[in-house]
Protein backbone atom coordinates (compact mmCIF):
# COMPACT_ATOMS: atom_id res chain seq x y z
CA UNK A 1 0.00 0.00 0.00
CA UNK A 2 1.21 3.56 -1.09
CA UNK A 3 2.60 6.16 1.81
CA UNK A 4 -0.94 7.90 1.14
CA UNK A 5 -3.11 5.34 1.97
CA UNK A 6 -0.66 4.24 5.18
CA UNK A 7 -1.06 7.41 6.07
CA UNK A 8 -4.96 8.09 5.31
CA UNK A 9 -5.73 4.68 7.69
CA UNK A 10 -3.06 6.07 10.07
CA UNK A 11 -5.32 9.57 10.60
CA UNK A 12 -7.87 7.45 10.56
CA UNK A 13 -6.91 5.64 13.70
CA UNK A 14 -5.72 8.29 15.64
CA UNK A 15 -9.41 10.23 15.15
CA UNK A 16 -11.06 7.02 16.68
CA UNK A 17 -9.06 6.68 19.07
CA UNK A 18 -8.50 10.09 21.07
CA UNK A 19 -5.76 11.30 23.11
CA UNK A 20 -6.57 14.16 26.07
CA UNK A 21 -4.36 16.04 24.86
CA UNK A 22 -2.10 16.38 21.74
CA UNK A 23 1.52 18.40 20.89
CA UNK A 24 2.57 18.71 17.72
CA UNK A 25 6.13 18.60 16.52
CA UNK A 26 8.15 19.14 13.09
CA UNK A 27 4.79 16.98 11.29
CA UNK A 28 5.26 14.33 14.75
CA UNK A 29 1.75 13.88 16.26
CA UNK A 30 2.81 13.46 19.97
CA UNK A 31 -0.29 12.26 22.38
CA UNK A 32 -1.31 12.08 25.82
CA UNK A 33 -3.90 10.25 27.61
CA UNK A 34 -2.04 9.87 31.35
CA UNK A 35 -0.13 6.83 30.50
CA UNK A 36 -3.63 5.47 29.63
CA UNK A 37 -3.15 2.82 26.61
CA UNK A 38 0.42 3.26 24.40
CA UNK A 39 -1.75 4.32 21.44
CA UNK A 40 -2.87 7.02 23.28
CA UNK A 41 0.37 8.44 24.70
CA UNK A 42 2.56 7.98 21.84
CA UNK A 43 4.98 9.84 19.74
CA UNK A 44 3.11 9.20 16.28
CA UNK A 45 5.58 10.22 13.13
CA UNK A 46 3.28 10.84 10.02
CA UNK A 47 4.95 13.87 8.22
CA UNK A 48 8.16 15.32 7.86
CA UNK A 49 11.72 14.08 6.86
CA UNK A 50 14.62 13.37 8.28
CA UNK A 51 15.97 16.27 9.95
CA UNK A 52 17.82 15.92 13.17
CA UNK A 53 16.85 13.30 14.53
CA UNK A 54 18.45 13.12 17.65
CA UNK A 55 17.22 16.51 18.27
CA UNK A 56 14.24 15.55 17.65
CA UNK A 57 14.14 12.44 20.10
CA UNK A 58 15.06 14.55 22.95
CA UNK A 59 12.53 17.24 22.49
CA UNK A 60 10.23 14.31 22.53
CA UNK A 61 11.58 12.85 25.89
CA UNK A 62 11.54 16.59 26.95
CA UNK A 63 7.92 17.01 26.62
CA UNK A 64 6.59 13.59 27.81
CA UNK A 65 8.86 13.88 30.79
CA UNK A 66 7.24 17.38 31.59
CA UNK A 67 4.24 15.32 31.01
CA UNK A 68 5.02 12.50 34.02
CA UNK A 69 5.06 9.86 31.75
CA UNK A 70 7.74 7.77 29.75
CA UNK A 71 8.31 8.22 26.21
CA UNK A 72 6.79 5.93 23.85
CA UNK A 73 7.00 6.08 20.06
CA UNK A 74 4.70 4.48 17.37
CA UNK A 75 6.35 3.45 14.39
CA UNK A 76 5.43 2.74 10.84
CA UNK A 77 6.58 3.06 7.48
CA UNK A 78 5.89 6.65 7.79
CA UNK A 79 8.69 7.05 10.04
CA UNK A 80 12.33 8.75 8.91
CA UNK A 81 14.29 5.08 8.04
CA UNK A 82 16.96 5.88 10.51
CA UNK A 83 14.86 6.58 13.68
CA UNK A 84 13.80 3.12 14.62
CA UNK A 85 17.91 1.94 14.79
CA UNK A 86 18.03 4.89 16.42
CA UNK A 87 15.84 4.39 19.46
CA UNK A 88 17.46 0.65 19.69
CA UNK A 89 20.57 2.30 20.56
CA UNK A 90 19.34 4.80 23.00
CA UNK A 91 17.86 1.97 25.00
CA UNK A 92 14.09 1.81 24.00
CA UNK A 93 12.58 -1.87 23.84
CA UNK A 94 10.56 -2.93 20.95
CA UNK A 95 7.16 -4.25 21.48
CA UNK A 96 3.67 -5.17 20.65
CA UNK A 97 4.32 -5.00 16.49
CA UNK A 98 0.72 -4.54 15.34
CA UNK A 99 -1.10 -5.38 12.01
CA UNK A 100 -3.45 -3.14 9.86
CA UNK A 101 -5.87 -5.17 8.11
CA UNK A 102 -8.44 -4.09 5.58
CA UNK A 103 -11.59 -5.18 3.82
CA UNK A 104 -14.24 -4.21 1.17
CA UNK A 105 -17.44 -4.67 3.33
CA UNK A 106 -19.86 -3.27 0.53
CA UNK A 107 -20.78 -6.99 -0.75
CA UNK A 108 -19.97 -8.74 2.24
CA UNK A 109 -22.98 -10.92 3.70
CA UNK A 110 -23.55 -9.02 6.93
CA UNK A 111 -26.52 -9.45 9.73
CA UNK A 112 -26.09 -7.58 13.15
CA UNK A 113 -26.70 -10.13 16.21
CA UNK A 114 -30.19 -9.97 17.41
CA UNK A 115 -28.99 -8.88 20.86
CA UNK A 116 -26.51 -6.20 19.31
CA UNK A 117 -27.05 -2.89 21.73
CA UNK A 118 -25.68 -0.02 20.91
CA UNK A 119 -24.73 2.49 24.15
CA UNK A 120 -26.96 6.01 24.03
CA UNK A 121 -23.19 7.27 25.70
CA UNK A 122 -19.52 6.85 25.72
CA UNK A 123 -20.11 6.55 29.13
CA UNK A 124 -22.88 3.95 29.00
CA UNK A 125 -20.03 2.22 27.08
CA UNK A 126 -16.90 2.46 29.05
CA UNK A 127 -18.26 0.68 32.21
CA UNK A 128 -19.29 -2.53 30.56
CA UNK A 129 -16.30 -2.31 28.42
CA UNK A 130 -13.48 -1.69 31.03
CA UNK A 131 -14.50 -5.34 33.05
CA UNK A 132 -14.96 -6.84 29.59
CA UNK A 133 -11.55 -5.50 28.88
CA UNK A 134 -10.10 -6.36 32.38
CA UNK A 135 -9.15 -2.74 32.77
CA UNK A 136 -8.76 -1.90 36.23
CA UNK A 137 -11.72 1.17 37.33
CA UNK A 138 -9.54 4.01 37.85
CA UNK A 139 -8.98 3.83 34.02
CA UNK A 140 -12.93 4.57 33.28
CA UNK A 141 -12.97 8.10 33.80
CA UNK A 142 -9.91 8.16 31.48
CA UNK A 143 -11.44 6.14 28.83
CA UNK A 144 -15.32 8.13 29.37
CA UNK A 145 -13.09 11.42 28.37
CA UNK A 146 -11.31 9.75 25.46
CA UNK A 147 -14.07 8.51 23.87
CA UNK A 148 -16.29 11.43 24.39
CA UNK A 149 -13.64 13.17 22.49
CA UNK A 150 -14.35 11.34 19.23
CA UNK A 151 -15.45 13.65 16.22
CA UNK A 152 -16.74 11.45 13.71
CA UNK A 153 -19.57 9.29 14.08
CA UNK A 154 -19.28 6.37 16.35
CA UNK A 155 -20.72 3.04 17.75
CA UNK A 156 -20.58 2.01 21.54
CA UNK A 157 -21.81 -1.74 20.64
CA UNK A 158 -22.53 -4.47 23.14
CA UNK A 159 -23.44 -8.03 22.69
CA UNK A 160 -25.61 -9.05 25.45
CA UNK A 161 -27.05 -12.17 26.45
CA UNK A 162 -30.11 -12.76 28.69
CA UNK A 163 -29.32 -8.88 29.17
CA UNK A 164 -25.58 -9.11 30.07
CA UNK A 165 -22.97 -7.63 28.88
CA UNK A 166 -20.76 -10.50 27.20
CA UNK A 167 -18.62 -8.61 24.30
CA UNK A 168 -17.99 -5.18 23.41
CA UNK A 169 -16.61 -3.17 20.70
CA UNK A 170 -16.00 0.41 19.01
CA UNK A 171 -17.09 1.27 15.59
CA UNK A 172 -15.98 4.79 13.99
CA UNK A 173 -16.90 5.27 10.60
CA UNK A 174 -15.27 8.29 8.58
CA UNK A 175 -14.77 9.09 5.12
CA UNK A 176 -16.07 5.82 3.68
CA UNK A 177 -14.33 3.62 6.54
CA UNK A 178 -15.23 1.98 9.58
CA UNK A 179 -12.93 1.53 12.09
CA UNK A 180 -12.99 -1.39 14.72
CA UNK A 181 -11.35 -1.02 18.12
CA UNK A 182 -11.35 -2.77 21.47
CA UNK A 183 -13.11 -5.96 20.70
CA UNK A 184 -13.67 -7.92 24.04
CA UNK A 185 -15.29 -11.07 24.95
CA UNK A 186 -16.37 -12.32 28.55
CA UNK A 187 -13.09 -14.36 29.44
CA UNK A 188 -15.58 -16.83 30.86
CA UNK A 189 -17.48 -17.55 27.47
CA UNK A 190 -14.73 -17.51 24.75
CA UNK A 191 -14.95 -19.56 21.86
CA UNK A 192 -18.64 -19.57 21.53
CA UNK A 193 -18.69 -17.38 18.58
CA UNK A 194 -19.05 -14.25 20.41
CA UNK A 195 -16.21 -12.47 18.88
CA UNK A 196 -17.15 -13.21 15.64
CA UNK A 197 -20.96 -11.81 16.57
CA UNK A 198 -19.39 -8.83 17.80
CA UNK A 199 -17.39 -7.95 14.80
CA UNK A 200 -20.01 -8.73 12.28
CA UNK A 201 -22.49 -6.78 13.79
CA UNK A 202 -20.29 -3.89 14.03
CA UNK A 203 -19.41 -4.17 10.23
CA UNK A 204 -23.11 -4.16 9.91
CA UNK A 205 -23.52 -1.28 11.61
CA UNK A 206 -20.44 0.87 9.69
CA UNK A 207 -22.06 -0.55 6.40
CA UNK A 208 -25.59 1.13 6.99
CA UNK A 209 -23.87 4.58 8.32
CA UNK A 210 -22.64 4.25 4.04
CA UNK A 211 -18.89 2.80 4.64
CA UNK A 212 -17.75 0.91 2.11
CA UNK A 213 -13.96 -0.32 3.34
CA UNK A 214 -13.16 -1.23 7.27
CA UNK A 215 -10.64 -1.42 8.90
CA UNK A 216 -8.61 -2.85 12.60
CA UNK A 217 -5.89 -3.17 14.70
CA UNK A 218 -4.50 -6.50 15.79
CA UNK A 219 -1.55 -7.50 17.45
CA UNK A 220 1.00 -9.93 15.04
CA UNK A 221 0.73 -12.78 16.76
CA UNK A 222 -2.78 -13.10 17.81
CA UNK A 223 -3.66 -15.95 15.49
CA UNK A 224 -7.13 -16.78 16.67
CA UNK A 225 -8.35 -12.96 15.81
CA UNK A 226 -6.34 -12.66 12.65
CA UNK A 227 -7.80 -16.12 11.62
CA UNK A 228 -11.24 -14.79 12.66
CA UNK A 229 -10.68 -11.15 10.61
CA UNK A 230 -9.77 -13.52 7.38
CA UNK A 231 -12.56 -14.85 7.30
CA UNK A 232 -14.15 -11.50 6.60
CA UNK A 233 -11.93 -10.58 4.22
CA UNK A 234 -9.26 -8.44 5.93
CA UNK A 235 -6.10 -8.44 4.86
CA UNK A 236 -2.92 -6.84 5.86
CA UNK A 237 -2.27 -3.47 4.93
CA UNK A 238 0.62 -2.11 6.88
CA UNK A 239 2.20 -2.81 10.29
CA UNK A 240 2.96 -0.48 13.24
CA UNK A 241 5.10 -1.39 16.60
CA UNK A 242 6.17 0.37 19.50
CA UNK A 243 9.86 1.59 21.08
CA UNK A 244 9.40 2.22 24.82
CA UNK A 245 11.97 3.83 26.73
CA UNK A 246 13.11 2.22 29.94
CA UNK A 247 12.94 5.40 31.89
CA UNK A 248 9.48 6.58 33.52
Amino acid sequence: MDASAVRRLEEAGLNAWPALRVALLDGWVLRFADGFTKRANSANPLYGGEGDLEARVNRVEDLYAGAGQRSIFRLTALAPEALDGLLDRRGYRRIDETVVETADIACLDLEGDPDFHVAGSAADWAEPASILQQEPPQSRPILRAMLERIVPRACFGLLLRDGVPVACGLAVVEDGMVGLFEIAVDATRRRAGLGLAMTRSLLAWGRAQGAASAYLQVVATNTPARTLYAGLGFRESHRYWYRVSQAG
